[in-house]
């Protein structure tokens, strides 16, 4: 017995200077100041162990920029993904442009093989340099109300040529928006104007957005806000195949700014509903794709630097789509320069021949004198 309490206070005393160790090691975050962190952050800006945050001693004291509509779809105790693609948050890196590099080399090549962009491209400039009188002569705009699942009618701008058949297979694009209290811009762009002519439909609809309050309809219960925006869209999307403009298949997502979030945010969710798709990104709940799928050929359009748009939404989105992606359809990135009002006339002609090039292809439309 006296062996047996002899080995009981050993196994005591190692214990104890054990935990003695582990505390003195722990005192740079416990009592002291933080201990150097390893690696940096996006940016360069230092990254906070989980423990530096714990007890107070983030070395960032910038709080983070938290963006409404992802608060209104994560609740905030909710535990967040690990996300693989967040060294693509710095944009000046090395590993970064050189990923772009090779992403935008691979875009270039597919996109200069689209047979209609050299005509897209002529018929652009034409209307850039004042060919725009007499070009929106036989234009049908149709002012509409479209249904959502909650029994709001919102408002829908669908334009075509006049005298385009309503059979149901015309290709088609859809851009949505939400109202900030501004006028809307003008629809009749260049851009809507070459689609047109490809004998396109293109419509533009307004979506409640995230944070939107929206009683439920009689007998289904409370509607989740965080649903609002993309049911909206989706009901949209159904009202132009029940109204025999087009099918799944001849439908595409268009966008910029929100609008090019949201329809980066409907391909993960619902990929089989459309047959191509021009988002500029998406917001991190809908980066976070759980499984493999089939997603309809893509081409995301970002800015090749840091700035208002946070380009490296599309980033991370065309590395998730690649990463998920089972079946042959291509996913591409397309580095621009500035858009607005500082992106030069030719680059921004560039993009936009690009875009429609792209659209073109994978929903069916035809340059005019073209055959079918």
């Amino acid at each position: 017995m006296g062996r047996s309490r002899r080995l009981r206070r050993t196994a005591l005393a190692t214990a104890l200077a054990t935990a003695l160790a582990g505390l003195a090691g722990c005192a740079g975050y416990m009592f002291g100041r933080p201990a150097a962190v390893p690696g940096n952050g996006p940016h360069g800006m230092p990254q906070p162990t989980a423990t530096q945050i714990a007890v107070g001693a983030n070395p960032n004291p910038r709080g983070p920029q938290v963006d409404p509509f992802v608060a209104q779809l994560r609740p905030r105790r909710a535990a967040v993904a690990e996300n693989p693609y967040g060294w693509l948050q710095d944009v000046r890196s090395s590993k970064t442009r050189h990923w772009l590099l090779v992403e935008s080399r691979v875009t270039r090549k597919a996109l200069d093989a689209i047979a209609q962009r050299a005509w897209i491209m002529r018929r652009l400039e034409q209307l850039q340099r004042g060919g725009l009188r007499g070009a929106s002569n036989d234009v049908v705009v149709s002012h509409v109300l479209y249904l959502t699942p909650d029994g709001v009618r919102l408002p829908m701008e669908v334009l075509h040529r006049r005298g385009l058949a309503l059979d149901g297979n015309q290709p088609t694009l859809l851009s949505v928006y939400h109202s900030t209290g501004k006028p809307a811009a003008r629809l009749l762009q260049p851009f809507v104007l070459v689609w047109l002519e490809m004998g396109g439909v293109y419509a533009r609809a307004e979506v409640r957005n995230g944070l939107a309050k929206v009683a439920a309809p009689k007998g289904a219960g409370k509607a989740p806000d965080r649903s609002i925006a993309l049911g909206d869209l989706f009901s949209a999307a159904q009202s132009l195949i029940d109204d025999h403009y087009t099918r799944r298949a001849r439908l595409g997502l268009y966008g910029r700014g929100f609008g090019g979030l949201m329809a980066g945010a409907a391909i993960t969710q619902r990929p089989e509903f459309f047959g191509a798709a021009l988002p500029t990104g998406t917001w991190a709940e809908y980066r976070q794709i759980a499984s493999g799928s089939c997603f309809p050929p893509t081409l995301i359009v970002a800015a090749g630097h840091d700035g208002d748009f946070r380009p490296w939404r599309g980033y991370e989105l065309a590395a998730a789509l690649q990463a998920q992606q089972l079946c042959g359809h291509p996913i591409l990135l397309r580095v621009a320069s500035d858009e607005g009002a500082g992106e030069p006339v030719r680059e921004a002609r560039e993009r936009t021949a690009d875009e429609l090039a792209f659209a073109a292809k994978w929903l069916g439309a035809r340059v005019p004198g073209s055959s079918p």
